[in-house]
């Protein structure tokens, strides 16, 4: 009488534990993502830039501002370019207005992080809180 032996069978491998590994990964960044606000900029209004009279240089009837910040960390208020030492007095008018008008920060995507906390410090230091940092989505 001849015995056979079974067949081996091929050892599967188990997609259950990378499922669940897939799924903690998942949870996870959802949690630490960022979500965009989609409110930043109201569509109905325009943020231009502000106008400034010529013979005293007071900037015009202006709810927002915006403040750019290049590649190379200098940031431009009405397109001069401010240096750190002067970014403050700069800045320093915008805060004396009833109301005080909202601070909109475009960095490029390229800008530094110290040139970005460097102006909300000056912000803060002159008391400007309404502030925003802004970004251009790219077209698909």
């Amino acid at each position: 009488m001849t015995l056979s032996r079974p067949q081996r069978t091929s050892g599967r491998i188990s997609l259950v534990p990378l499922i669940d590994v897939l799924f903690i990964l998942l949870v996870y960044f959802m949690v630490t993502s960022v979500y965009l606000d989609l409110d930043m900029i109201p569509v109905s209004q325009k943020v231009d830039l502000p106008a400034t009279d010529t013979q005293t240089g007071a900037i015009g009837d202006v709810t927002r501002v915006l403040l750019r910040i290049s590649s190379d960390g200098t940031v431009s208020l009405r397109g001069q370019r401010l240096s750190e030492g002067n970014l403050a007095a700069a800045i320093l008018p915008l805060a004396a207005r009833v109301p005080p008008p909202q601070i909109l920060i475009l960095p490029s995507g390229a800008a530094p992080l110290f040139a970005l906390t460097e102006v909300l410090d000056a912000l803060a230091s002159v008391g400007l809180t309404n502030t925003r940092i802004i970004r251009i989505e790219g077209s698909p």
